[in-house]
């Protein structure tokens, strides 16, 4: 049975107590009250970065911190938790980097993709991007990428403990010229030409932005509203119906004002591109994160992005001929369709390319519009992709510190700048879950399954995970009985 440890709120009376007890105490006082400690015993590492397995290890936790990695020598403080790994794998909490919260399950009782968003109201959305939000924990996902329209408000509170989730990273509106991948316009809004916006538009989960002063404008109101980093988009795209997907968008000015203003403030661009031009002139204009590039054909664009030591977050879903069997991507009769068979051609090139430049590359599962059956399905399949194209060791490491470098350069916009994500070594965030086994040899381990539509998982969580820790604080357990002593309430 799957055991949630809840945060516990503090009534307001016990709260203004505590805050006048801690006003009146002694320094010393003060100075005494240590941080939780959890000592992991028992566990094999994988810790992000190398290949090999650290055997029979011991991880200390202090507070949100990893303090101290050793052996059995290792002793702590009485009063510490002990966890006993069971001879598991401890290793760091995995990190999504391309996700859709306000559009994963928006929008799917249409035939049309997001085009079905059109008609939802703030509180439908806002309700759909929660339960969202609650897939990822129990799957030991601990940070997610947020790629269009969140703000900081869902962050908030879960940050705060009043919900549970996942870190996220944010973009707000995701920034692009009309007709675009951006333009969710109904077609008697088009002709009108009257400025009347979309949905979409209206909510602030897109903003159409045509010239290098809008650009900049609105870029500049995205990181006012608590964006980390910005998303324009530079190229067509799959679910957007009415620019073909080799469309180039956004010009080098209007690419280059996105880049001004995010680097005035210390952090990144990412375009949505997916073809070579679309991707040179990001590059050019400074952009550092190219979100999918799966049209990517010619070396050159690849030596490019190493280079610039730029990112490519794949939608590496688009490459699986199990695609078609999706009801929207998979009917002819809609424009999505023609559109993946494109995709799909590149795939081998594709994967020759990134492993001969050895790019770097985050994972990012991008599944929008969809039910949680076929969410899960989708993800999961993912995870098989990666290994089949890079291997485990380099799909464990996207999936981990190579992400983490990547939330790492939001910089100065940074929500979380105190510590790495991705790593299990000293001074690192402890986001921390136990595995099943060893994960290099066997995905399946951290949720990998080998058909896009098969089976799906019934719930949120993945079973060969048995524990996840996020910022020091446990939300999964289903370690055996006694492997936690003293026994958590």
């Amino acid at each position: 049975m799957m055991v949630w440890i809840k945060q516990s709120l503090i009534p307001l009376t016990a709260a203004i107590s505590l805050a006048f007890a801690s006003a009146a105490a002694p320094a010393s006082a003060q100075e005494n009250v240590l941080p939780k400690q959890f000592l992991f015993t028992n566990v094999n590492i994988f810790d992000g970065t190398s290949e090999k397995i650290l055997a029979d290890r011991r991880v200390l936790v202090d507070g949100n911190l990893i303090k101290t990695i050793g052996d059995e020598t290792l002793e702590v403080a009485e009063g510490a938790t002990v966890i006993d790994g069971g001879g598991r794998t401890l290793m760091p909490g995995l990190i999504d980097a391309h996700v859709h919260l306000n559009m994963q399950f928006g929008g799917h009782g249409t035939d049309r993709g997001i085009q079905g968003m059109q008609n939802m109201t703030w509180e439908e959305i806002g309700a759909l991007a929660y339960e969202s939000a609650r897939e990822y924990l129990p799957a030991g996902v601990t940070t997610v990428r947020d790629l269009c329209g969140m703000s900081q408000g869902l962050r908030k509170h879960i940050d705060a403990g009043t919900l549970e989730g996942p870190r996220i990273y944010t973009s707000g509106s995701c920034l692009g010229q009309s007709s675009g991948h951006g333009d969710w316009r109904w077609d008697p809004s088009v002709l009108r030409d009257d400025g009347s916006k979309s949905n979409l538009e209206l909510l602030g989960i897109t903003k159409l932005t045509d010239g290098a002063d809008a650009v900049l404008r609105a870029a500049r109101n995205n990181l006012a509203g608590g964006a980390d980093f910005v998303k324009m988009m530079s190229g067509g795209g799959v679910t957007s119906e009415r620019d073909p997907i080799e469309s180039v968008q956004g010009t080098i000015e209007e690419l280059s004002a996105v880049v001004t203003a995010t680097s005035q403030f210390g952090t990144i661009a990412a375009v949505h591109a997916y073809h070579d031009e679309s991707v040179r002139n990001a590059l050019k204009a400074g952009v550092m994160s190219i979100e999918h590039g799966n049209l990517m054909a010619e070396a050159e664009t690849f030596k490019m992005v190493a280079e610039a030591d730029a990112w490519v977050v794949p939608a590496i879903a688009a490459f699986a001929q199990d695609v078609f069997q999706h009801p929207y991507y998979g009917d002819p009769n809609l424009p999505a369709y023609a559109k993946v068979k494109k995709i799909i051609v590149n795939a081998d090139n594709w994967i020759k390319l990134a492993n001969e430049y050895q790019i770097n590359l985050g994972f990012g599962t991008d599944s929008i519009i969809t039910t949680k059956d076929g969410w899960r399905q989708t993800r999961d399949f993912q995870i098989t992709q990666w290994g089949r194209a890079f291997g485990n060791f380099r799909t464990l490491k996207a999936m981990t510190s190579d992400n983490g470098r990547l939330m790492a350069l939001t910089g100065d916009m940074n929500p979380y700048p105190d510590a790495k994500l991705g790593v299990i070594e000293e001074r690192a965030f402890a986001d921390i879950i136990l595995v099943d086994g060893n994960p290099l040899e066997d995905l399946s381990l951290v949720g990998a399954s080998a058909e896009m539509f098969g089976e799906s998982r019934p719930t949120p969580s993945v079973e060969t995970i048995h524990f996840v820790m996020k910022d020091g604080k446990i939300y999964k357990n289903t370690l055996p009985a006694g492997a936690i002593s003293p026994e958590l309430k």
